[in-house]
């Protein structure tokens, strides 16, 4: 789910003099947890490159908009392998990175966690120059995170997206996830303050918005700090009016205690203006105006009233859908009606049902330049493929009609009641060409194509735009469901899905392993081997990228039976016969764990260290911590002091090679575990709030404060002990640790009160 962009106004900026009296509001439109995997931008990659460079870009991106259009068709598996051509085709492309990204979206819809991040991490790298698809991927790493309950590795993928990212739509997803995940864990507190921050990350150097989409979100942000100061827990009021007669009031707050930034919101929709209701109505062609009050301003004055006007706008969506008009559909049935769908909020212009007009045409490939003839059987990848690298073919317009759509009323609505949707709908008769012709149809034949074109007059952008959608005329019926035959012909498909059921019958195993029933477990690991080698022998040679993943699930499946012996051999294998593979990293860090696990602590420390140096290795980071705990395990087996020293050195290393890693503040932790060990008190407590200002996420956070109060309680400071103590009773309720807190705090109070101050002894 993501946030759109943040459009603004400002309030005109006062001399730079009286800056502590600069008063602006923005007015800020977000459509908020909009899910939607065609969102992901075809940004255009800067030029340059060699001829031959420029050509396989090209190709490259014949085959995402292929991949485009099979997606907007619903035929996702189609769509999928037309992005992963990209990748085998032309893996040094520019577009590479936007294949990647909309793949990993959508297996993140499909909850395939694991190979979703995959994809995001390979767009989120130094060498990917376009920041919008970094800063997308790599909140896409947090969001994986969250879906998969790995809430302290959410945190620290997140925090750096508001790190890297700052006055991005990025940043202010970021904050959301953060909220949600704090209180999906019980640290309400911390996810209000999250909450808080959700749509305050502004690009400064964006022109003011002129124009707002109804049904969005608006939000309001005054700059002011004299009036922040003012405002308190009071806030500041602000109010909203619309030209069609709507007006409402709310009130802006600072968004965390001190900011001279105050932010409030107040949700929008389509409809009959009734004031006061908490909820601002809109029609297409309203304005709306903010105003506040400026209670000083740079020239002295007082109670100035600042306002600001936008224009509502709405971005139209076109396509052909099913008889209900709900879901979209790729191609339309000869003598039979097609059905049209429009949605355009800002043609929404009175209370009646409005209408709009659309252009239908048939067209036709051009003889000049035929295109492949389709038998109406199924079409193979390959074919799908070769199609879409070949030059776009010419058509001809064989046939011409405009219609005219009407606004749809809402589900539900009493007959007579204002429409105010935004939707037009309509139907049209598609006869064939020899056929008996039929009034106000358009002409087609089957393997025509089917065009709706409607000219978007206002929208977001400056000029107006031709909105089209295309849909395949064809005979019979949309009915896919039949099976005509259950044997797969095509051998890249049989390996794909022989993998496919290796992962289910793992996942099977696991859930036997973990009720206990070790003999079922073992029965489907081994069936999963049996079905992952099938793959190797029979078609690794033909295909690399299947190997690598033959070698990733075998090892993956030896792991699970705790075959360590074979699971470090299969990521050996990997690693020679894929040495540029993205899944070496993750089978160094498994050998590693491998050895860990038998207590080979010196080899799992060198396997960490080997990772650790890996250039841009995303799990660099994990290897360094885990050399820590190798040290200390080896510390503990070994009853050696001087493999704590080692530990404590390792995650020194740890924190300052990889400070925005999520493995940072839980090294931070342990080093100050370290110094308290040695009752070296000052240091551990400069730690602990180094922890406390930059891993305010972390898990560990209950576990600093603490130690935090009990350092504070060596060194007799008992009132400033008494306050860590009480900030983890009240910000961490479900805390383990809560229990001694409140057994130091009464016995800290006893001791008060036997001695008469607070400060004694």
């Amino acid at each position: 789910m993501f946030l759109n962009n943040f459009p603004h106004v400002s309030f005109p900026s006062l001399t730079a003099s009286n800056r502590n009296h600069l008063s602006r509001v923005l007015l800020i439109g977000a459509c908020i947890l909009a899910l939607c995997f065609a969102s992901v931008g075809a940004q255009t990659p800067p030029a340059g490159g060699s001829a031959a460079s420029l050509v396989d870009d090209k190709k490259a991106r014949a085959l995402l908009d292929a991949g485009d259009a099979r997606f907007e068709a619903g035929e996702l598996p189609a769509a999928m392998d037309l992005y992963k051509s990209v990748l085998d085709r032309y893996p040094t492309s520019r577009w590479r990175f936007l294949a990647h990204l909309k793949m990993g979206k959508q297996l993140l819809k499909e909850k395939k966690f694991d190979l979703a991040l995959d994809e995001f991490r390979r767009v989120s790298i130094e060498e990917n120059e376009d920041a919008n698809q970094v800063g997308d991927a790599s909140l896409q790493i947090g969001v994986c995170y969250f879906e998969m309950g790995k809430f302290e590795e959410a945190f620290g993928e997140l925090r750096k997206v508001i790190k890297v990212h700052p006055g991005t739509s990025y940043s202010n997803d970021a904050y959301y996830y953060i909220g949600q995940a704090h209180f999906k864990l019980g640290r309400f507190g911390n996810a209000i303050d999250a909450f808080k921050n959700v749509g305050t990350s502004i690009d400064p150097t964006l022109p003011d918005a002129a124009k707002f989409e109804a049904g969005k979100r608006l939000f309001i942000k005054i700059e002011d700090r004299d009036l922040s100061a003012q405002a308190g827990e009071v806030g500041v009021p602000a109010t909203i009016t619309t030209s069609s007669g709507d007006k409402e009031t709310i009130t802006c707050y600072p968004v965390v205690q001190g900011a001279p930034i105050l932010m409030g919101s107040l949700r929008t929709q389509l409809g009959e203006a009734v004031p006061g209701d908490g909820v601002l109505q809109l029609v297409g062609t309203d304005k709306i105006k903010v105003t506040i009050v400026d209670k000083q301003t740079a020239s002295g004055q007082l109670d100035v009233v600042r306002s600001k006007e936008l224009q509502v706008v709405g971005n139209a969506r076109v396509k052909f859908v099913d008889g209900a008009f709900a879901e979209q559909v790729g191609a339309v049935v000869l003598d039979k009606p097609a059905f049209l769908f429009v949605q355009d909020s800002d043609r929404d212009i009175s209370g009646k049902a409005d209408e709009i007009e659309v252009v239908i045409r048939t067209k036709r490939p051009s003889e000049e330049q035929p295109v492949p003839a389709n038998s109406g059987g199924p079409v193979g990848a390959q074919a799908v493929i070769d199609t879409a690298e070949k030059a776009a073919p010419v058509f001809k317009v064989i046939d011409e009609k405009k219609i005219r759509l009407t606004e749809k009323p809402a589900e539900g609505a009493a007959i007579g009641a204002p429409v105010h949707t935004g939707i037009f709908v309509g139907v049209i008769s598609v006869s064939r060409t020899n056929g008996k012709p039929q009034p106000d149809a358009v002409i087609a034949d089957v393997g025509d194509i089917l065009e709706i074109e409607y000219i978007d007059a206002v929208s977001l952008e400056e000029k107006p735009v031709a909105r089209t959608a295309t849909a395949k005329v064809i005979e019979g019926n949309l009915n896919p469901l039949q099976v005509a035959n259950t044997q797969i012909s095509d051998e890249e498909l049989k390996f794909k899905t022989a993998l496919k059921t290796s992962d289910a019958l793992k996942n099977i195993g696991n859930i036997y392993k973990d009720l206990g029933l070790t003999k079922q477990a073992t029965d489907k690991y081994k069936q999963a081997l049996a079905e992952t080698e099938q793959v190797a022998k029979n078609y690794g040679a033909l295909n690399q990228r299947l190997l690598e993943q033959t070698y990733v699930q075998m090892w993956k499946i030896y792991y699970a039976m705790d075959d360590l012996g074979h699971a470090a051999q299969m990521c050996l294998e990997l690693q020679r016969r894929f040495p540029d593979s993205p899944f070496v990293d993750e089978a160094l860090l498994l050998m590693g764990q491998v050895s860990q696990k038998l207590g080979k602590y010196q080899e799992a420390i060198g396997v960490y260290r080997r990772l650790a140096a890996l250039k841009n290795s995303p799990l660099a980071p994990a290897a360094q911590y885990a050399v820590g705990e190798s040290f200390e395990q080896l510390g503990t087996s070994l009853k050696n002091k001087i493999y704590y020293d080692e530990a404590f050195l390792a995650f020194k290393a740890c924190f300052e090679k990889f400070p925005n890693s999520n493995q940072a503040g839980d090294a931070l932790s342990k080093m100050a575990e370290y110094y308290y060990s040695k009752e070296d008190f000052t240091r551990a407590i400069d730690i602990y709030e180094e922890a406390l200002a930059q891993y305010q996420d972390s898990k560990f956070i209950d576990v600093v404060l603490y130690n935090y109060g009990r350092s504070l309680v060596k060194m007799k400071k008992f009132d400033e002990a008494q306050e860590k103590f009480n900030q983890l009773i009240s910000t961490y309720p479900n805390s383990k640790m809560v229990g001694n807190a409140q057994k130091i705090v009464e016995a800290i109070q006893k001791r008060q009160a036997r001695t008469g101050g607070a400060g004694e002894n």
